[in-house]
């Protein structure tokens, strides 16, 4: 059984992602996992599928992406950020 979960995700800046032919706009983004119930004696699931819907003028897609890499992607934006002075 696939259970799909959806969550937002924000970058502060342009971002990219491997594959990606082009750059995107700061903003939030909405990202779908789609993980697996294992057929175990105890609750366990397995990461089948991340994906991270991308809009372009009219078109929105559905780009795959490993969590790695949309993880790479959060933390160079993050540490990208002007840092405070406080």
């Amino acid at each position: 059984m696939i259970h799909t979960r959806s969550y937002t995700v924000t970058f502060a800046a342009p971002f990219t992602l491997p594959g990606l032919d082009r750059s995107y706009p700061a903003g939030s983004y909405a990202v779908q996992a789609e993980d697996e119930q294992l057929d175990l004696s105890f609750a366990a699931s397995r990461r089948v599928a991340t994906s991270i819907m991308l809009t372009a003028g009219a078109v929105t897609q559905k780009w795959p992406v490993t969590p790695a890499d949309l993880e790479a992607a959060l933390a160079a934006d993050l540490a990208a950020r002007p840092r405070s002075g406080h």
